[in-house]
């Protein structure tokens, strides 16, 4: 399995177990608030890789991931965004400790943010991630 699957694979079971959202709500695919039935859902698009040469044949890669979250409250979807985003930010940079197997060393998140109401009485939360991870030589 490629590592860049293998990482993503772990992230959507790493989500699952540390926050509210049911593992059959997180998909590795883009989808729109139309398209969404159970709250809360999170989609993700893996975006570019780098690759940084430290010498010695020693690479490490770059994987950034865009998510979105998608909350469903009728009274409070602001607070329900909040909880949800901060629950997920946590999720994020806990997940390197738990991934050390398949040589992860940092997952960061590097932007938040989320619609400020403007979907009333849904909500949606957005977040950049990177995971710095190890490029080893060899092909498994």
């Amino acid at each position: 399995m490629a590592r860049r699957t293998q990482i993503l694979d772990n992230f959507v079971a790493h989500l699952a177990t540390n926050t509210d959202v049911l593992e059959e709500n997180i998909t590795k695919r883009f989808a729109y608030l139309h398209e969404v039935n159970d709250f809360p859902a999170v989609c993700m698009m893996p975006q570019s890789e780098l690759r940084i040469h430290r010498g010695a044949d020693a690479r490490q890669g770059i994987i950034n991931l865009f998510l979105r979250a998608y909350v469903y409250d009728g009274d409070d979807v602001m607070g329900a965004c909040d909880t949800l985003g901060a629950s997920l930010e946590t999720a994020a940079q806990s997940y390197a400790a738990t991934q050390r197997s398949i040589q992860l060393e940092e997952a960061r998140v590097t932007s938040f943010r989320t619609d400020e109401g403007l979907f009333q009485p849904y909500g949606i939360v957005d977040m950049e991630i990177q995971f710095l991870y190890e490029v080893s030589n060899e092909i498994k």
